[in-house]
């Protein structure tokens, strides 16, 4: 968190600033790298699953078990995850909140935070994206980041950009990427990733395009 004179404003790389950001009345602009919802979606699409998997899978060994389980658990994280909170995130504030505005940084290909759950909440919130959002070709989706409107920078509101670090495509199933290197870090590396969120967290800041109307791309971790 930072203050901007009487302004609270605040980036982190966790999903848990969603909903955080939602109930806030200290601030009202966040930058959420890497976030997402939708728990249930999410943790069989991530590496970081494998150390519960082992767990998880032999005391459930059917695979229909894992589903049902998973979403009844979902009931609960809806309390703690913006899940349970997008419906008041950018729209329709909770009383005494003031409305707010957020950026999300997604990085394409992500290991751990699987690409899908990240649209999804941004999608939820009603974000617009940056196009082009990716090379041709990078994206194995028929309709790439549907149901999101192109946004025209400088843009005054809550915004999804895409940056691609030449990690492998995600695989379109109930399955973690395990190829090529885990792009989860790699936006925050990239110092026109770091130009945007200081942008748009100023006072009266803007969703900037500081890809020069291309694709965004950061370095992958060395």
């Amino acid at each position: 968190m930072r203050l901007d004179g009487a302004v609270a404003l605040v980036t982190g790389a966790s999903s848990g600033i969603g909903a955080a950001t939602a109930v806030a009345q200290d601030w009202t602009r966040a930058v959420i790298g890497v976030g997402a919802m939708n728990y249930s979606t999410l943790l069989q699409r991530s590496t970081d699953w494998d150390t519960y998997k082992a767990i998880f899978d032999p005391a459930y060994p059917d695979a229909t078990d894992h589903v049902l389980t998973i979403g009844i658990i979902q009931m609960l994280w809806d309390r703690g995850e913006a899940d349970g909170y997008a419906q008041h995130l950018t729209r329709d504030p909770y009383p005494k909140t003031p409305t707010h505005q957020v950026l999300i940084h997604e990085a394409f290909g992500d290991h751990q935070v699987a690409n899908v759950a990240t649209e999804v909440e941004a999608r939820s919130i009603g974000a617009e994206v940056h196009r082009p959002a990716l090379a041709g070709g990078r994206s194995t989706s028929r309709h790439q980041l549907w149901g999101m409107e192109e946004l025209n920078a400088p843009y005054d509101g809550s915004a999804l950009v895409v940056w691609d670090s030449g990690s492998p495509a995600p695989p379109a199933g109930n399955v973690p990427p395990r190829d090529g290197a885990d792009p989860h870090g790699d936006p925050r590396r990239s110092k026109e990733a770091r130009q945007q969120k200081s942008d748009f967290l100023k006072r009266n800041g803007r969703v900037v395009d500081v890809c020069g109307g291309k694709p965004c791309t950061a370095p992958a971790r060395g």
